[in-house]
Parts: structure tokens; C-alpha cells; sequence
């Protein structure tokens, strides 16, 4: 007797029940925006407090600084407005993961709050003393190039941009015509930015943390593109995964 068959991959997945997955896009839509909402009012009060207090301490570094914030704020209300008017998806998460992971990057930043709560020894800088304002101009200038990539990104995405990993319209032209998660690769440089400014093992733990879940959320977004697309699976060779493939043609086009 022959041994049993493996079972496929598709035979070993848990699909997702569809209310679950409706219940989702729903919480994406409804109520994710107005929590982003607060996250910008906060921050936009955090500038206006950062503008009124200690100005004559005002420097290179503090604009710097300020343009960071700023980019972090219009970045929020983008977010927020775009859940609220996204198109619905014409395919629904399938797969548990498709909603955690997401949801476990996006609100990541929550752990860099707890940074402080850590031994000492994990938050001494790495670095000489004397490389700190070098680092401190560097680690700005990646955040400040993060965050203005990520708007670039969003800003064509529009509607079609979302959390869960579901699949919406097709969207052509900006950045997604050089590389295909270009947001992703603003919150690379962003991350860079914020090593370089700790210099400390804890926020290269971190950083690292949230690479890794960046990569495997943009791998499950692909392979489900992948699986309802075919211009999508065209899209792919022609373009790059965070950096631009040169030589791969002009047409162009983004799905989600």
C-alpha cells in the first residue's frame, strides 16, 4: 500500500469564517479611523505644545525634529480618512494572519513606549558620545525621508489603501511604479532612524521586531495579490520588492 498523500497547503489552511473576516473590514473601516484620529490630535497638540515652550532653545535640530512630528500627524490623518472612504475589498482576508499580523505592525509603535521600563544596560548607546549629534542630524533625515515616503505612497494607494490584507482596485502611477511597497520601505528608513537616535540594543531589538513582521505582512499581501491577480503576477516581475528594478518595462500598476 502506497504511504498517504501530504496534505496540500491549501488542504492544511484554516480559512477565515467570511463573518469574521466581514466583521474585520468593518472595525477597519468604522472604528480604525476615529482611532487614528485621536492618535493625530494628539500629536498635532504635542507640536503646538513643542512650538509655545522653550523657544529660545529653537535649533536646527528642533525644526528637524518638528518637520518629523509634522510628517507623522499628516501621515495619521491620511490614514484615518483613506480607512474611512476605502473601497470595499473585492476579496476578503482568508486567513487569521491576514488580520493580526497587520494589526500587530500598525500599532507596534506602542512598544517603543515601554522602552524606558527596561535595564539600563539595554538602553546605553552603543556609540561614542562624541557621534551623537552626527547621529541625532543622520537619524532625523532618515525618519523625516521615511515618513515623506510613506505619504507618497498612501497618497496614491487613496482608496485602495487598507490594513487587513484584502484586495481592492488596481492602482497605477507614483512610487508603486518603481517598487511594490514602497510605504514599507518609508517605514524602513524610519526605523534606521530611530536606532540611529537610540543607539541602544533595545531599540535595535525592536527595530528588528518590527522588519520582521513588515516582511511577512508584505509577503502574505503578494501571495494573496498573487492568487486573484494576473496583472498583479505581471506587476511583480517587472518592479521590485523595496527597491526599483530597473530595465523591467513601463507599464505599471498596484493592486490591494
Amino acid at each position: 500500500m502506497p504511504p498517504p498523500a501530504r496534505p496540500t497547503p491549501a488542504a492544511t489552511r484554516s480559512p477565515l469564517p467570511p463573518l469574521l473576516a466581514r466583521s474585520a473590514i468593518a472595525v477597519e473601516k468604522y472604528l480604525l479611523p476615529w482611532l487614528y484620529s485621536y492618535f493625530a490630535y494628539n500629536r498635532g497638540a504635542s507640536i503646538l505644545d513643542q512650538v509655545r515652550d522653550n523657544p529660545a532653545e529653537h535649533n536646527l535640530l528642533f525644526y528637524a525634529g518638528l518637520t518629523k512630528d509634522f510628517l507623522v500627524f499628516i501621515l495619521m490623518v491620511f490614514t484615518g480618512v483613506t480607512l474611512l472612504f476605502s473601497r470595499r475589498p473585492t476579496s476578503l482576508p482568508d486567513r487569521l494572519t491576514h488580520i493580526v499580523v497587520p494589526l500587530a505592525m500598525s500599532y507596534y509603535f506602542f512598544l517603543y513606549d515601554q522602552v524606558d521600563r527596561l535595564p539600563a544596560a539595554l538602553n546605553q548607546s552603543l556609540l561614542p558620545e562624541t557621534w551623537t549629534i552626527p547621529c541625532d542630524f543622520i537619524a532625523l533625515t532618515c525618519s523625516v525621508l521615511g515618513y515623506g515616503v510613506a505619504i507618497w505612497g498612501l497618497s496614491y494607494l487613496r482608496r485602495s489603501f487598507a490594513l487587513m490584507v484584502a484586495v481592492r482596485k488596481v492602482v497605477d502611477g507614483g512610487p508603486y511604479a518603481f517598487v511594490r511597497h514602497p510605504m514599507y520601505c518609508g517605514y524602513i528608513l524610519d526605523q534606521c532612524g530611530l536606532v540611529l537616535a537610540s543607539r541602544s540594543v533595545a531599540m535595535v531589538a525592536l527595530a528588528v521586531g518590527f522588519v520582521l513582521l513588515l516582511f511577512w505582512r508584505a509577503r502574505m499581501e503578494e501571495a494573496k495579490l498573487s492568487q486573484t491577480s494576473e496583472d498583479y503576477r505581471r506587476y511583480m516581475q517587472r518592479t521590485g520588492f523595496l527597491l526599483p528594478r530597473f530595465g523591467g518595462g513601463n507599464s505599471r500598476s498596484r493592486t490591494r
